[in-house]
């Protein structure tokens, strides 16, 4: 009765075992992209009064697939000439954010919202830096090449200063244009 038992016992386990090795694993849809790029920031309003065409540089982390919108995360620095003289007008720009997904087979579009904190300086001696709150806002498009990752391509109109202004303190804003070079690590 015992052997019996036993070689009952040893048949299920096996067979459950193979049973199980054949059902593929299911896991969770998410991606994670991390990238890093840069590119042209264009002053306007106010602030185009005393600054020029600059460049901004960062990195940039995107989760998809866990909710029909995609969490961004960023880190950049964005640098403005002054028109008169060789220093210019800096800014560390943290942004976390979503975007919008707009179906597609090869390029896929999609709109965006970013919160900002923007720890604002210039090059000048003796500058002290502020920091205030803004959004950004705009859309792009990303393109898979493959074998190497994608390209992330988008243009933003962000506003420096929206929260934590001081009384007399005119709206700093700007369009940039942007392209990333990102990588697929889940």
């Amino acid at each position: 009765m015992k052997r019996i038992a036993m070689v009952i016992l040893i048949i299920s386990c096996v067979a459950v075992r193979n049973g199980i090795a054949q059902v593929p694993g299911v896991g969770l849809p998410v991606t994670l992209d991390l990238g890093v790029g840069g590119g042209v920031s264009l002053p306007i309003g106010t602030l185009s009064d005393n600054v020029n065409t600059g460049w901004h540089a960062g990195a940039t982390a995107r989760i998809s697939g866990l909710i029909p919108i995609n969490i961004v995360g960023s880190a950049y620095y964005n640098r403005l000439p002054f028109k008169v003289g060789s220093d210019a007008s800096t800014a560390w720009m943290i942004g976390a954010g979503i975007e919008y997904p707009i179906p597609g087979i090869i390029v896929k579009p999609y709109l965006g919202l970013d919160g900002l904190v923007n720890v604002i300086s210039s090059t000048a001696s003796g500058a002290q830096s502020i920091t205030r709150e803004g959004l950004g806002i705009g859309g792009g498009l990303q393109f898979s090449v493959p074998a190497f990752g994608s390209f992330d391509a988008s243009v933003k109109y962000q506003i420096f200063n929206m929260l934590g202004k001081e009384s007399n303190e005119e709206t700093l804003s700007q369009v940039t244009a942007s392209v990333a070079v990102m990588f697929s690590v889940l």
